[in-house]
């Protein structure tokens, strides 16, 4: 029995040792997607019209800081009044930004419109408040965000085309939330003091919401801008980018291999070719993919070499992709060690997870249209 482990002990760092690393090189891919509407309005609806029914200030901080050192006004009511016109030249910057629809097809009315957007915000406010904090904790729950918004398309005859309710989450590294906690909320000292020393928790409700008004810009236009990505979903015809890359190998026994990725890259690439002829269809291009996958597949079982086995599972992916076979690119991509952990790596432009994550969101991309989306090909 020593014998036998003694052996084993010496064949596996024989075994690992003689597993070179395989050099591998990144040729860099892009395509397009051209994505149809959810609802399809008939061609006489055209003139529409918008309202934004908010008690949320878009004036941050900043903004309020830098509009105090502009204005010279010294009478409260006219200081309030222009204070007001300033509140209302953001609402109307961030309405045409996000709001407006793009299609020449569309044209923004304020008479007799076909159909108006129209979008509500809740009151903000603070929920669970605790009675104590414990700053010396990053942790610290502050409370809970309550705020949400409600985007209404209605045609003229009081018909509801799109109704749609906007919760706001906080952005956090273990994903969306509505929980305040110490570390989304940079109190000065001063501050903190203050609430420190301030006992009734309906004055520590009070200042603590004070406080967090400041973010009332950043949530009413994180609506605004959503409310825009739906009103872009369901009415505009969108087209998309989407970028990966063929990995072929700095090595001669994966000729083949290479020259597979590299037919597949030239085919990828002559669908926006700028060139009429060089310029391919989808079609005129998937015998290429198919034979390349065909390929890819025989040489995944005969390799346990961790690189080699990536860049068959990104090619495949890749290429499954673009032959509208999800099951296979999702399956091919997902078992890349590590992908799902993307999102928290750092992404060096031009690096292998750059690529890879440049795949995961075209094919995030084709998954949430569904029959929508179309790779585009210039005419």
């Amino acid at each position: 029995m020593k014998k036998i482990v003694f052996t084993l002990l010496l064949v596996t760092p024989l075994f690992i040792i003689g597993q070179k690393k395989i050099k591998t090189k990144t040729t860099p891919l892009g395509w397009s997607y051209t994505i149809a509407p959810l609802i399809d309005l008939p061609d006489e609806t055209k003139a529409y019209s918008i309202a934004v029914d908010t008690n949320l200030d878009p004036m941050d901080f900043w903004d309020e800081l830098n509009w105090n050192q502009q204005v010279s006004e010294k009478n409260p009511e006219k200081r309030q009044l222009l204070y007001q016109q300033a509140v209302q030249d953001t609402l109307n910057k961030w309405t045409k930004n996000y709001l407006e629809l793009s299609d020449a097809k569309f044209n923004r009315t304020n008479s007799s419109p076909d159909f108006t957007i129209t979008l509500v915000t809740e009151t903000f406010t603070i929920d669970s408040l605790p009675t104590a904090i414990d700053y010396s904790n990053q942790d610290a729950v502050l409370g809970e965000i309550n705020v949400s918004a409600t985007l209404t398309v209605q045609t003229a005859q009081g018909k509801t085309i799109l109704q749609k309710k906007i919760p706001y989450y906080i952005d956090d590294p273990d994903g969306p939330t509505t929980t305040l906690r110490l570390r989304h909320f940079i109190l000065n000292p001063a501050f903190k003091l203050k609430l420190k020393l301030t006992k009734k928790p309906e004055k520590q409700r009070s200042l603590l919401t004070n406080r967090i008004k400041r973010f009332e810009a950043d949530i009413l236009e994180s609506f605004m801008q959503e409310a825009g990505n739906i009103l872009k979903n369901n009415f505009l015809f969108q087209q998309k980018d989407a970028y990966g890359a063929m990995f072929v190998f700095k090595d001669k026994e994966y000729d083949q291999f290479n020259k597979h990725a590299e037919a597949s890259e030239e085919a990828i690439n002559s669908l926006s070719a700028l060139s009429k002829k060089k310029r391919k269809t989808l079609e005129e291009i998937r015998p290429i993919l198919e034979s390349a996958v065909i390929l890819w597949q025989k040489e995944l079982p005969k390799s346990n070499h961790p690189d080699v086995q990536d860049a068959l599972n990104a090619n495949i992916a890749l290429a499954s992709l673009l032959l509208d076979d999800m099951i296979a690119a999702k399956l091919h991509l997902s078992n890349i060690p590590d992908v799902e952990n993307l999102d928290k790596k750092m992404m060096v432009m031009g690096s292998s997870n750059y690529y890879l994550k440049g795949l995961q969101e075209a094919i995030s991309i084709k998954e949430d249209s569904g029959d929508r989306v179309q790779v585009y090909q210039s005419e």
